[in-house]
């Protein structure tokens, strides 16, 4: 019977249950779809990486010889020593005649391929030496379109080379090919890697014996902080450029991040979905057993045991947690399909994809069923102390004085009569009113963080190159040229009209027991090209004689303003200087450290030189900056501004699906919240309504009672949740961001306003439900009642 009577219960207020599992289901939805995909990147990268033996080191010098480089086997604590040849050359494509495209040339050494950081032919072969053939990417490969046995041309040492290629495959150390770390997003069609033999590629190169990439194993038990120092003490002598783990190489550090945002994520947001429906079943549940007094004191006089009736009306938040938990796993199974397939896109793991998961499936339903079943207890524990008698006659109404709102002047006189009684009851009923409030509170914020996950994202790109990088082009040299005769030679380029030196050195940082290593900008005096700003968006002053840091790279030394400071650079004969910390600024791209141009030259102490050069220049003439330095040995990379800002709205193109989805699982979650917290309160009134109607009142202006409590929560949420908005942004900044990026806890306007029309749309939409179910009530048999 009482089955019968638990499924007429949800039966009559079915949209309401409804609503409540909807929120369950979005909740594990997103935590079975991410905990599957995040799986299946892990199993797809550790069996990729132990395959293919992906190194545990690496190292960049300007030259070693390889007999050298394979010497330091013999290093204590070194395993295996694989010494490569890394050139980036521009490639010359005939449908891409106005874009950059570049490709990483590495060297192959053994007929079976490198010993570290191997590589996986799909098709075709690995090339033979002495005929100028290379091995590409897979996904440069079928960007372009090719076939094997095709000419591609690339230029090296201002030399135009036609290059046949072999076949495609991918390496564990390309997973995720960034350029550099000013790079937005891997575009297999502009940048990759190729693979060529060493005899050939050090022949183009002139490089006959040596290499210029390093990367090592390390035997059991050993860290990479325990040989760093030796080894770069080693290699000092032949102009260390980096050294530094495979925790920080740039590739395995994308995945890693998004395989740790997505462990973030999996845990994180399904608690807070179970969390709001564990609220609402609370409410409900709560409100249910008020209502039905009467019945569960006659079931009482009927024998039915406190136990019985308990487990009863836990039954009600079990069957709601099963039902949500069920079609949470059914749809988080699909998404994850959809969600491999997305990175399939990104990262380059051949054995990448969809695989089932049972373990998450019924973990989300326990979950969902534990939730459901506390918040059900801790709503209905009250009848267990609940006598028969006391039960079957209703809660004795209690009579206040005016409210504390009827005393403010003038306040009472702008409402009329339902106006009137919306207030009354809301004060008069604190726990319903704070709830509803609760939930309001609650949608808005929520709706407003996801709506500002857009502007998040423009603002850490655009602000890179609209505000801080103001240049139209910038030209990266293969190696530190003369100052003044470069600057002299790019000023006399058609349509240039400003040139700004640029110094980009490695250097190390040191504070106590802290050590960063990082890349530090000269930036000339009076710049305006390349702007920086504080956290008010201020533009300040690169200093004069101390140095200038990122937030990320002061927060890795802890270091504050007024701190002194340990720099070595292996480019500066003096091997350490001590210098102070004048500021910390913001930096959403990339952590770097800023020092004027003449400090940076004095403490390098080889004369004046540049290694890049920003330049503003005519946007017709940008073709011929291109087409002049196109084949020139001394330009390794020439970056467009606007082809930067082009990438990102096309980036923000395919991600705008996305962050819909998001946005509609905000508004179906906000509404879920308001139109159950409308229905409870309507179940829980329907005496008081229909008396309202017996004494005259019309459908309109009984609905008028409801609308004006509703609005007047409303209203008052909304502007509670505003800071909890923030709160949550700022939560989500901290969360998503990484030592490669940060993304700034911006909650825009534009969100905020969003987010306001989404909950009054959420409010209207519960209310014309609630409408229609006023104009449906029993009149005679709600007021029916048992004394």
């Amino acid at each position: 019977m009482l089955w019968k009577k638990m499924i007429r219960d949800i039966l009559e207020n079915k949209v309401a249950y409804l609503a409540c599992a909807i929120v369950i289901s979005i909740g594990l939805m997103a935590y079975t779809a991410m905990s599957m995909a995040k799986d299946n990147l892990f199993i797809a990268k550790d069996e990729f990486y132990q395959e293919y033996k992906f190194a545990d080191g690496f190292a960049m010098v300007k030259a070693i010889p390889l007999s050298i480089a394979k010497e330091l086997e013999k290093m204590e604590g070194i395993n295996e020593v694989s010494g490569r040849l890394v050139k980036d050359v521009r490639v010359s494509m005939e449908e891409s005649t106005n874009e950059n495209v570049y490709l990483r040339l590495i060297s192959l050494h053994t007929p079976a391929g490198n010993e570290l950081n191997g590589i996986k032919v799909f098709e075709g072969a690995l090339p033979e030496k002495d005929r100028r053939q290379i091995l590409l990417a897979e996904k440069f490969y079928h960007a372009h379109d090719l076939q094997l046995g095709d000419k591609i041309k690339v230029i090296i040492d201002g030399k135009m080379v036609e290059l046949s290629v072999s076949g495609s495959g991918q390496s564990p150390e390309y997973v995720y090919a960034l350029q550099d770390l000013q790079s937005l997003t891997n575009d297999p069609a502009k940048f990759e890697v190729a693979y060529m033999p060493y005899e050939d590629l050090q022949q183009l190169f002139t490089q006959k014996g040596l290499v210029n990439d390093i990367s090592f194993t390390l035997d059991p038990g050993i860290e990479f902080a325990d040989i760093e120092h030796k080894l770069k003490s080693e290699l000092k002598q032949y102009e260390l450029e980096s050294l530094y783990s495979a925790e920080d190489q740039l590739s395995n550090a994308m995945l890693s991040e998004e395989l740790k945002q997505m462990e973030r994520m999996s845990s994180s947001l399904p608690v807070i979905f179970l969390i709001i429906a564990a609220i609402i079943l609370y409410i409900m549940l709560k409100r249910l057993v008020e209502s039905q007094r009467g019945q569960i004191g006659t079931l009482k006089a009927f024998g039915y045991r406190n136990t019985e009736i308990l487990f009863h009306y836990l039954g009600y938040g079990l069957f709601i947690g099963l039902v949500g938990g069920i079609f949470g796993g059914l749809l988080g199974t699909a998404l994850s399909v959809s969600l491999m397939e997305v990175y399939q896109t990104f990262f380059s793991l051949p054995n990448l994809g969809a695989q089932f998961s049972l373990k998450y499936f019924f973990l989300g339903i326990i979950m969902s069923a534990l939730f459901s079943l506390a918040a059900s207890f801790q709503g209905v524990r009250g009848i267990i102390k609940l006598q028969p008698a006391e039960a079957m006659h209703p809660v004795v109404p209690t009579f206040l004085n005016k409210t504390w709102l009827e005393r403010i002047p003038g306040f009472w006189s702008m409402f009329n009569v339902q106006g009137r009684m919306a207030i009354r009851n809301l004060v008069r009923n604190k726990n319903r009113s704070f709830f509803t409030f609760i939930g309001m509170v609650f949608t808005f914020s929520m709706m407003a963080a996801f709506f500002s996950l857009g502007n998040m994202a423009e603002m850490m790109v655009l602000d890179q190159f609209t505000k801080v990088q103001k240049q139209d082009a910038k030209l990266t040299f293969s190696q530190p040229l003369p100052l003044q005769e470069t600057v002299r030679e790019l000023k006399h380029v058609d349509g240039v009209k400003l040139v700004e030196p640029l110094l980009e050195i490695p250097v190390s940082l040191k504070f106590i027991n802290h050590k960063e290593d990082v890349v530090a900008l000269g930036i000339s005096d009076n710049t305006t090209l390349y702007n920086i700003y504080d956290k008010a968006g201020n533009l300040v002053d690169i200093p004069k004689t101390g140095i200038m840091l990122s937030e990320q790279v002061a927060d890795k030394l802890h270091v504050k303003v007024g701190d002194v400071l340990q720099l070595e650079s292996n480019l500066a004969n003096d091997t350490k200087r001590n210098i102070i910390v004048e500021r910390i600024v913001p930096q959403y791209l990339g952590a770097n450290v800023y020092l004027s141009q003449e400090t940076l030259v004095n403490i390098l102490d080889q004369g004046e030189m540049v290694t890049s050069a920003l330049i503003a220049i005519d946007k017709q003439s940008i073709p011929n900056l291109k087409d002049r330095y196109h084949t020139s040995k001394f330009v390794s990379t020439i970056e467009i501004r606007q082809e930067m800002i082009d990438k990102y709205y096309e980036l923000m193109e395919m991600t705008a699906y996305s962050l819909w989805v998001m946005a509609i699982i905000a508004i179906v979650t906000g509404f879920a919240i308001v139109y159950n917290s409308s229905i409870i309160s309507l179940a829980e009134r329907k005496r008081e309504l229909a008396s309202l109607r017996i004494i005259g009142m019309t459908p309109r202006e009984v609905m008028e009672v409801i609308s004006i409590e509703q609005w007047f929560i409303g209203i008052a949420g909304m502007i509670t949740g505003i800071p909890l908005a923030i709160a949550m942004n700022k939560a989500m900044s901290k969360s998503m961001s990484s030592d490669l990026y940060t993304i700034p806890d911006l909650t825009s306007p534009d969100a905020i306003v969003l987010a306001f029309i989404g909950t009054i749309f959420a409010i209207w939409i519960s209310q014309r439900s609630v409408a229609r179910k006023v104009k449906q009530l029993d009149l005679v048999g709600v007021l029916k009642e048992r004394e």
